[in-house]
């Protein structure tokens, strides 16, 4: 795998750890705080707003508060003195239940699936040995004398312009079984120095040792060279 799609993949496992994490705390602490915070807010306001009534009846009595009523004022005074720059509000029904599929569910459920090329390619990329035996990333080795051919059809746009996005980071390793094998330049490091040398080492004369396209060489011929061979 190309060192560039395993940072991407490792930044969007990071991003699905910290979804989760934040969607726990919300799910399980800050929107239980909200809501407490609310409900002791509205249990203090009406506590405070119903003895400034009664204490203002009484004022007209000639009497007070008594000890308890006394005691309850103060602490729903002071417990909306701590709100006094924001009421709390309670959070929405239904606020629970997003950050509970959104964040926490939505990351649990992204993980594997950001994890599993790593596990499809524990094995690492193509090898070309010095003897010219190939290594898949699967583990499955081919000697120089199975490797029959490359079809080069595709490769970077050179000789099919019309070819598909895709399978221009893509060639064709024919063995002498008549399998094909797919190496794709997109997902593997190195995989475009494999391509070359094997394509300069099966049409000299149309690919230089690079992987470039030898100048005035015939895509055509090469073309059809190379669907010969299959």
């Amino acid at each position: 795998m190309k060192k560039g799609r395993r940072v991407k993949l490792i930044i969007m496992i990071v991003a699905c750890i910290v979804s989760v994490v934040y969607g726990s705390w919300q799910v399980w602490i800050r929107i239980p705080e909200r809501t407490s915070e609310a409900e002791t807010y509205r249990t203090a306001k009406e506590i405070y707003d119903t003895l400034v009534v009664t204490a203002g009846e009484l004022k007209l009595e000639g009497k007070t508060l008594d000890d308890i009523q006394q005691v309850q004022y103060a602490e729903s005074e002071e417990t909306l003195s701590k709100f006094k720059d924001e009421k709390p509000q309670p959070p929405s029904k239904y606020d629970a239940m997003i950050n509970l599929w959104v964040w926490v569910i939505g990351g649990v459920v992204s993980i594997p699936f950001m994890l599993w090329p790593f596990w499809k390619f524990r094995n690492g990329g193509w090898v070309l040995g010095e003897d010219g035996t190939l290594t898949t990333p699967k583990g499955a080795v081919y000697p120089a004398d199975q490797i029959k051919d490359i079809d080069m059809s595709t490769w970077r746009g050179l000789l099919d312009p019309q070819a598909s996005n895709k399978t221009t980071w893509q060639a064709k390793i024919i063995l002498t079984t008549g399998q094909t094998l797919v190496i794709d330049d997109y997902l593997w490091e190195n995989a475009d120095k494999i391509i070359a040398r094997l394509a300069h080492q099966f049409h000299p004369d149309a690919w230089a040792a690079d992987g470039e396209l030898v100048k005035g060489a015939e895509s055509t011929s090469s073309t059809a060279d190379t669907a010969s061979e299959k």
